[in-house]
């Protein structure tokens, strides 16, 4: 069942997939969720980094050692 929106007959979930396709049909809101995936991504990295234990000094000399010993 369908609850209109103020009263001007247009459902909710209408009413949000019309907003979300203005919001990407814009390039200002594609530019925003483009740099918060990136965002995002940068901080799984450090938290990844971090949780290794060590830190990326410890995680760079591993990698090397993988590296110079194949």
């Amino acid at each position: 069942m369908a609850t209109p929106l103020s009263g001007q007959g247009i459902s909710m979930r209408a009413a949000a997939g019309h907003s979300l396709k203005r919001f990407l049909r814009h390039r200002r809101g594609a530019v925003l969720a483009e740099y918060g995936l990136i965002i995002g991504v940068i901080l799984i990295a450090l938290i990844g980094v971090t949780m290794t234990g060590g830190g990326i000094v410890s995680l760079y000399e591993r990698l090397v050692a993988v590296v110079l010993g194949a």
